[in-house]
């Protein structure tokens, strides 16, 4: 695996600068998605671009907002130090990296696609984060999507996948001996609250995802994704028949 910084390469803003931390704060890594079709350099000049349209601050931002970049041929992209507090994802910036992908993918709440992420972006994406977990001690519970953080599109259906599956997370997880029964239970708990699953298959898909995370979001629960017992338990008490 190759990594090109472009940490001194990629413009800065004029005045400034990225607070610092300890590499012992970083506690885990945040897969997000461009949702634009920019290239790295130009979503660089937006960030750090001083005007009313800068979604993320008017003042502009010190640099390219994650630590790295990978474009659509598999390029790694180093944009940051990792002990710089970079503004990728709100509320974790001090304990998280953060990877985008360049492209502009379909997601939860987002049917505007225009592409999905490239055979090569996906290889290079779990490449850097294998690399990242070695080297910082992380485990794959410590993966997640900007989706985990109230952003339901980003990274999109595909990456969403890939960080479920990396996670190694059933996303149904609950001490019914019979998971395969329980899950196609929970899918059609949830299709009858309104939170369309599509068909009880048993398989817990993006789709399912997305239902089990709005059901959970709706409810005052941590959106994870994952019926553990309070979710569960809520969702039982939803459901059961009079």
């Amino acid at each position: 695996m190759q990594i090109k910084n472009l940490i001194k390469e990629l413009p800065w803003h004029s005045s400034r600068v990225w607070k610092k931390r300890d590499l012992r704060q970083i506690n885990k890594i945040i897969i997000h998605q461009e949702l634009g079709e920019s290239s790295i350099e130009n979503v660089n000049t937006y960030h750090i671009s001083v005007s009313p349209q800068n979604h993320i601050t008017p003042k502009g931002c010190p640099h390219l907002c994650y630590h790295y970049a990978i474009r659509k041929d598999g390029e790694i992209i180093q944009a940051n130090e990792l002990s710089d507090i970079v503004w990728h994802c709100k509320g974790q910036n001090t304990s998280g990296i953060g990877i985008m992908l360049q492209g502009n993918f379909s997601g939860p709440g987002y049917d505007m696609g225009t592409s999905e992420p490239t055979l090569e972006q996906i290889k290079s994406t779990n490449d850097l984060v294998d690399f990242l977990l070695e080297s910082l001690q992380l485990n794959s519970s410590d993966i997640f999507g900007h989706y985990h953080f109230g952003k339901p599109a980003c990274p999109g259906f595909v990456m969403q996948e890939w960080v479920e599956n990396k996670r190694g997370h059933l996303s149904a997880q609950e001490n019914p001996e019979n998971i395969e029964k329980t899950i196609p239970e929970i899918q059609s708990r949830l299709n009858e609250l309104g939170y369309n699953c599509g068909k009880a298959d048993g398989i817990i898909g993006t789709r399912t995802q997305s239902a089990i995370r709005r059901f959970q979001t709706d409810n005052q629960l941590i959106a994870d994704g994952i019926v553990g017992p309070q979710t569960w338990s809520k969702l039982l008490k939803l459901t059961l028949k009079s």
